[in-house]
């Protein structure tokens, strides 16, 4: 159970889901959703983090803002091989 919009930051699937990179996994999510609808808030709060421009303050550390950026583009190209 996700508690706090970091947890969602840094959960691979939760990413892939919001950017798409995983269609599929839409429906797993909004499964999940309905069954833990006390985690919505921290999810859209997460989700407007992974749609925000660069310049979006949040609370992490430079070195977690690279390790995640490098992760969600390390997502991307072994999904969509787009880049």
């Amino acid at each position: 159970m996700y508690s706090k919009v970091k947890d969602f930051l840094t959960d691979d699937d939760f990413i892939n889901y919001v950017l798409g990179v995983v269609p599929q996994s839409a429906s797993k999510w909004e499964a999940y959703f309905k069954e833990h609808p006390d985690e919505l808030t921290d999810a859209e709060e997460a989700k407007a983090v992974l749609m925000a421009p660069t310049d979006v303050a949040c609370d992490f550390t430079m070195a977690e803002s690279k390790e995640l950026k490098d992760r969600i583009v390390s997502s991307i190209k072994d999904f969509s091989g787009i880049l």
